[in-house]
């Protein structure tokens, strides 16, 4: 086991992974992913951050397919390289979408130590997650039990996730209205 870890070192492999989809025309990181990989790194030192580079325009079914595709691909070839590693998978908008879509063996779902998505478009409907014994905590900013393992930030009147939502300013929010500590305690918490 030793050897095993000293090449996972020498691979650059971090104990912990942050995978982000951003969403609609956002490139890299984005809005969200930005702020939560800094916040992430500090509460979990030496976690490592990989955006997914997908089609971000505003298609939502090819796209959404192909993005999945992408997000299993990588887990699956990264868990290769690193077989230690976890992941924290998080989505924004079309990225939680993407996630719905993500198709992973459950040896690869048991590598995944939670799941987060902000303004989730299909957060009022049962999809499908990557992640074992989903249990969805909706209101992440009031507490959650340990064994919640996904965290859907969705604010007051935000167009694309919440009931009747009329406010895009309210999907544009999460960088800065205290979502991102939130969600990186909530993955600290994780065992």
């Amino acid at each position: 086991a030793p050897a095993a870890v000293e090449l996972e070192a020498r691979q650059g492999c971090s104990s912990l992974k942050l995978v982000h989809v951003a969403g609609t025309t956002e490139i890299g990181l984005g809005i969200v992913g930005t702020p939560l990989s800094v916040a992430l790194a500090s509460a979990i030192p030496g976690t490592t951050t990989q955006s997914i580079t997908y089609d971000t325009s505003a298609e939502y079914a090819v796209t959404v397919a192909a993005g999945a595709a992408i997000v299993a691909s990588y887990i699956s070839s990264q868990s290769a390289l690193c077989p230690n590693q976890r992941y924290v998978l998080s989505g924004y908008s079309k990225g939680a979408l993407v996630l719905h879509s993500t198709t992973l063996s459950s040896s690869l779902k048991a590598k995944v130590r939670a799941v987060l998505v902000f303004g989730d478009p299909a957060r009022n409907i049962n999809q499908p997650w990557p992640i074992n014994s989903p249990s969805v905590d909706l209101a992440p900013r009031d507490g959650s039990s340990s064994s919640q393992n996904i965290a859907s930030f969705c604010n007051f009147s935000d167009l694309f996730c919440y009931p009747l939502g009329v406010s895009l300013p309210a999907h544009l929010a999460y960088a800065t209205d205290g979502s991102i500590g939130v969600a990186a305690n909530f993955v600290k918490t994780r065992p």
